[in-house]
């Protein structure tokens, strides 16, 4: 089981699987319907993801 982490956007811990599903398709990598089965904007995401210090994409 992976370790949760607190998620900026979400206002929750959440696991690193659903911060990668979420950050694919911010960066349109894949299309899961993610953001809009948990009603986030795309420009919400780009706001608070790109600023999170576990943001996948910048390891």
């Amino acid at each position: 089981m992976e370790e949760d982490y607190y998620c900026p956007l979400l206002n929750k811990g959440i696991e690193l699987g659903l911060c990668m599903d979420i950050n694919y398709e911010r960066e349109k990598i894949a299309n899961f319907n993610i953001l809009t089965e948990l009603r986030i904007n795309k420009e919400e995401a780009d706001h608070c993801c790109t600023k999170c210090p576990h943001h996948p994409f910048n390891k």
